[in-house]
């Protein structure tokens, strides 16, 4: 029996800035992004997502802090949502974190989207925080989880305290001279002076906080989310992994959250995306700069196994060059409206995914070829799939 469709799929357009080769003034891929953002909330983007990265001399994921250039582009539009995919909450001290996102949060009138994650390169991670170094993973995960249980209670307690393996709050034996003149609260102030509960001013602007998203990959880590309460997204697995990944996530809610979810419910996908007017001109845009992005740089931090097929022997994927590998399992969507439109209702059909999140800026393809994608993408490729989505049982 065939179900009815699901709601239509939340868009979204994801950059961590690139600038490759470091080729034009910072300014500028702030100002391209600006334009960009405004284009897709004209389009019905629902979301523009930013991930954090740290020290990027090479001029690739060149974006330290996405809370800040959050209200930057909140103050350029109107509707569009402000997503962090993510924030690498293992380096940030997580008071300060809960203030700044729930201040944000606030200016926004509720349009934040609260993407966490753990960090991947090596050198940020131990540079910013010691502690949240991956190869000692357990230690890692650790970290995560202390920092995000923290953030949760800073949002929705008012006398906050905390005693975990990383972080005690509040200091002990420290005087709270700050508030002498203020009658004494007892929840925060003891009978000797002492200060005893932090309250973090101020709280988010949506109750109790704004959604929450895991940026993740690994199958593990879906099930962990669930257990968390977090949303997951991903990018970096096929499409059958991701099938895989979102039925880990749906299996994870059930234990642990007791609820029942359709496959891919709440769950995010990103994906490289290049749409033009002909398959040749899109092949053309992206084949070098996909190539070197995913061959180069992202492999070199993941290496190749993180892209094939559930069980499929990585040795043997070797035989196809980036480009072709990339697009057989549906990493990257390259192509006309048509083309992208076909490729992406059948992501939806095997993953059930919900929350779309497009990748354009690819390093090394133009402000003007990513505004036309934008373009293409918004006015042409969600038509088509809306419409293929309206199919009764399009997603299972």
């Amino acid at each position: 029996m065939n179900q009815p469709p699901r709601e239509p799929l939340d868009y979204g357009y994801f950059t961590t800035l690139d600038n490759r080769d470091n080729r034009l003034p910072y300014r500028e891929v702030l100002d391209n992004l600006t334009e960009q953002t405004k284009l897709a909330e004209q389009l019905g983007f629902g979301t523009v997502w930013t991930g954090e990265h740290h020290f990027g001399h090479e001029g690739i994921d060149i974006h330290p802090n996405p809370i800040i250039t959050g209200a930057h582009l909140a103050a350029h539009t109107e509707t569009i949502r402000i997503g962090f995919a993510g924030l690498i909450v293992t380096g940030w001290h997580p008071l300060r974190m809960a203030e700044d996102v729930a201040l944000l949060d606030q200016l926004t009138g509720g349009r934040v989207e609260c993407g966490m994650g753990r960090g991947i390169a090596v050198r940020e991670l131990v540079n910013m925080n010691r502690d949240s170094d991956r190869r000692n993973d357990k230690r890692n995960w650790a970290l995560f989880r202390e920092t995000v249980d923290i953030v949760k209670k800073a949002w929705t307690e008012d006398a906050f305290t905390y005693d975990g393996v990383f972080y005690q709050w509040p200091a002990r034996g420290v005087p709270d001279h700050t508030t002498a003149w203020y009658p004494r609260d007892e929840r925060y102030r003891s009978e000797s002076g002492e200060y005893i509960a932090i309250d973090v001013v101020p709280k988010p602007f949506q109750k109790p906080y704004p959604p929450l998203w895991n940026v993740v990959d690994g199958t593990s880590g879906f099930r962990v989310a669930a257990e968390l309460g977090l949303k997951p997204a991903g990018w970096l697995r096929s499409t059958a992994g991701m099938a895989e990944a979102f039925e880990a996530y749906r299996e994870g809610v059930r234990e642990f959250q007791g609820r029942e979810l359709e496959l891919g419910q709440e769950c995010g996908m990103l994906r490289a995306v290049v749409v033009a007017d002909t398959m040749e001109e899109a092949r053309r845009i992206a084949e070098e700069p996909v190539s070197f992005y995913f061959g180069s740089y992202v492999a070199g931090h993941r290496g190749r196994k993180i892209f094939v097929e559930p069980g499929e022997d990585v040795d043997k994927s070797n035989e196809s060059d980036w480009f072709d590998f990339l697009s057989e399992r549906d990493h990257i969507l390259v192509g006309t409206p048509e083309t992208v439109a076909e490729q992406l209702s059948r992501i939806r059909a095997t993953t059930g995914v919900e929350h779309f999140l497009t990748l354009m800026t690819i390093p090394g393809i133009d402000h003007r070829n990513v505004m036309r994608s934008i373009e293409l993408f918004g006015s042409e490729v969600k038509p088509l799939v809306a419409k293929q989505d309206a199919l009764p049982g399009a997603v299972a």
